[in-house]
């Protein structure tokens, strides 16, 4: 792999349905926002799975279908866009995460809600959000067009610090005020000083965000800059909630609370019930230090 090589690439998955064409339209207005390349992909199983080879020729003919019809859409509202097509065997997010590498942004669309357990195991949103090497923006099926306003989730935690950089550079590329929200399960509750996961110095939940927030405004002085802590609220929910009226939702993989897993509880429950188009940061990778 090459690691010299500039991330110039937005990265969408395509699959023809209602959500993955919106999930294309998003990914595309993005990259013709930011002067990149949009790079669509489809999957169709391994050649395996099939009972003939017809059956596989039938396949790879229908994603091609999808890939020029997605073409030809993002063409049309995007005439000086570079666009790239593939098909690929495999796994939908196991080949976006192969591909992530060398992407500015994997987009997705919301696929299907969880079960009645709450697992989300077979949804490519999901796991793409997990394997992912960029950032991945799940996109869902509608009712988010005309909003305003960018929401970041803050907790004081190494991750949410990376999302609220990244909500803060959106925010601002697009014009729209940045809501940062920390929620406080109890009135106890406090943050890490500086960020430090796992310091046993503690701060006030208000003062937590108020710090984070003066440091936003140094950066961007021309940003509207909101503060808000949910008192007696769990972080899905009041992210879900606030997501609710935003036009974008930005948090980290993880928070500062429970096991270390690929992706947090507070992620997982979010894309559960997805209500705007929602980015999931990723921590920086040995290779980008």
């Amino acid at each position: 792999m090459d690691r010299g090589r500039e991330v110039r690439d937005v990265l969408a998955g395509a699959d023809g349905t209602n959500t993955g064409r919106q999930a294309a339209d998003w990914a595309a207005q993005r990259a013709d926002d930011r002067g990149l390349r949009l790079h669509l992909v489809t999957t169709v199983p391994e050649s395996s799975y099939f009972r003939n080879p017809a059956q596989y020729a039938e396949a790879v003919s229908q994603a091609q279908m999808v890939l020029s019809g997605e073409r030809a859409r993002a063409s049309a509202g995007h005439p000086a866009l570079e666009i790239v097509t593939e098909w690929r065997p495999g796994e939908p997010a196991a080949v976006l995460a192969r591909l992530s590498a060398h992407a500015e942004l994997v987009v997705v669309g919301s696929d299907r809600p969880a079960d009645s357990r709450g697992e989300r195991f077979g949804s490519v949103s999901f796991q793409a959000a997990m394997l992912c090497q960029s950032p991945v923006a799940v996109i869902p099926g509608g009712g988010w067009a005309g909003r305003s306003g960018v929401v970041a989730g803050f907790d004081g935690s190494a991750d949410s610090r990376i999302a609220l950089g990244v909500a803060a550079e959106e925010a601002d590329r697009m014009d729209m005020a940045l809501n940062v929200l920390h929620a406080s399960p109890s009135s106890s509750s406090a943050g890490p000083i500086d960020g430090a996961d796992g310091d046993s110095s503690r701060v006030e939940p208000g003062k937590l965000l108020s710090a984070a927030a003066r440091g936003i405004r140094d950066l961007y002085p021309g940003l509207t800059v909101q503060e808000r802590v949910a008192w007696e609220a769990s972080p899905a929910d009041a992210l879900i909630q606030a997501a609710g009226q935003a036009h974008l939702l930005v948090i980290g993989r993880r928070g500062r609370g429970g096991l270390r897993k690929p992706l947090g509880c507070v992620a997982e429950k979010v894309l559960g019930r997805l209500s705007s188009p929602t980015i999931i940061t990723r921590p920086p990778s040995p290779q980008d230090k």
